[in-house]
């Protein structure tokens, strides 16, 4: 079983004041995968299965025309993807409260060519699904911040986060994948893609609550291994770690950007990159209920696939 957090993610300078705002809409979701499942033709060989289904108590839905600020989550089935914007199997809900939105399924090879059906490590506790649940709502990702300048105007970039446990005990990693899909004037298109890796180190006080830590970027990749690296030599993005908000209602201004930890993602030896900042999460929690004592969940180890938002 996998997790997931769709978000609209607005951010970026108020046009009015040019200060910075965030403000967003979610979706999160459950991605469930079964080896083989049943099919109602008996001629047909079983195949891994996917189901994807949106937590509609969590999230911000909408009875609304479509537009193109609908929220959308694909995944696609199939043992190749060379575009994933044009999936050739693919799964969908979406944040409309049509029938049939918030649910689909299919079966595909695709899910074991990719080996999403076997674990990346034994474990996942409590702890690190509530960790996870919180990086997901608090770490945000955006190319209209980047200081000095900002290459918003040229066209906004996507992102998709996954986090994951790392090595050491209450650390974490992040991988941020920008990509994009652009075409030239014979309408050739192409589609591409880079990644930014973050770690994440969280402390716990003696009432078990999150405290402190910090947060880096990770060195850009120097050979042909691209794990545990960044291998975009131009990121171009701001990282923040801010207070949650409530999606749909809230929407926060420069006072919540001045308790956020902040990366600035450059390019290679940029003089302007913040590649490390620490992380106050006592203050960015305190006007939440989710910073409750964390110590008794730290024994208490569940199975999973892992997690990505």
């Amino acid at each position: 079983m996998y997790r997931g957090l769709s978000t609209t993610s607005r951010m970026g300078p108020d046009p009015f004041t040019g200060q910075p705002f965030r403000e967003e809409e979610q979706l999160p979701f459950d991605l469930l995968l079964k080896q083989e499942e049943d099919f109602l033709d008996p001629h047909r060989l079983l195949l891994p299965q996917a189901t994807l289904v949106r937590r509609d108590a969590a999230s911000n839905l909408s009875s609304a025309p479509v537009t193109p600020g609908i929220l959308d989550v694909n995944f696609d089935l199939a043992a190749e993807v060379p575009d994933p914007t044009m999936p050739g199997l693919p799964i969908r809900i979406t944040d409309r409260t049509t029938p049939g939105a918030g649910q689909s399924d299919r079966a595909g090879r695709g899910l074991a060519y990719d080996a999403l059906l076997t674990a990346c490590h034994s474990e996942v506790s409590e702890l690190d699904l509530k960790i996870y649940s919180i990086l997901s709502r608090t770490v945000r990702v955006s190319d209209c911040l980047l200081q000095p300048t900002s290459p918003c105007d040229a066209g906004r970039s996507r992102f998709k986060s996954v986090f994951f446990r790392g090595a050491e005990p209450l650390s974490y990693r992040m991988n941020i994948l920008t990509y994009s899909v652009g075409c030239d004037d014979n309408n050739n298109c192409f589609y591409g893609e880079g990644q930014v890796a973050l770690f994440f180190h969280v402390q716990l006080d003696a009432q078990g609550r999150l405290s402190g830590g910090d947060v880096q970027a990770l060195p850009w990749c120097t050979g042909s291994d691209y794990l545990g690296c960044t291998n975009t030599l131009e990121p171009l993005l701001a990282v923040f770690v801010l207070p949650p908000l409530r999606p749909g209602i809230d929407r926060q201004g420069p006072p919540a950007f001045a308790r956020a930890a902040h990366l600035n993602l450059d390019f290679i030896d940029s003089p302007d990159n913040v590649l490390h900042d620490t992380v106050n999460w006592m203050d960015l929690l305190r006007d939440s209920t989710w910073n409750q004592g964390f110590l008794a969940q730290i024994s208490a180890p569940v199975c999973s696939a892992g997690s990505f938002y």
